[in-house]
């Protein structure tokens, strides 16, 4: 029965790390492409320039955060657990000022077409 449970732990470790590393790079992609089209609109002159990229951000560390979740499941030790909930927390704040960021950026875009 040990060895049963083993093999099942060492299943899910592994589909954890699949998922984990396929979120991640999705995460990276969609940094990416938001970085590009952010760059694209400022060529163009666009004002909302930043609101791509900020956008971009915020959808990433979702999955990153997910990604991190998903991590808890093969942690061994009180001390990776301690990282990871560290790691949580910093992704969190970083979430809460891309969102504060982006509510700045549209007041910004309102006053400039209400000038206008």
């Amino acid at each position: 029965m040990e060895h049963f449970l083993e093999q099942v732990h060492t299943i899910l470790c592994s589909a954890a790390y699949l998922s984990l590393y396929l979120l991640e790079a999705v995460a990276l992609a969609i940094i990416v492409f938001s970085a590009f089209r952010s760059i694209l609109n400022l060529f163009q002159k666009d004002k909302n320039t930043k609101k791509p990229l900020l956008r971009g951000l915020s959808i990433a560390l979702t999955f990153k955060l997910a990604a991190e979740i998903i991590r808890t499941i093969t942690v061994r030790s009180l001390d990776e657990i301690i990282q990871i909930g560290a790691l949580i927390l910093v992704k969190a704040a970083i979430t809460f000022l891309i969102h504060w960021e982006w509510k700045s950026a549209n007041a910004l875009t309102d006053e400039i077409e209400d000038i206008e």
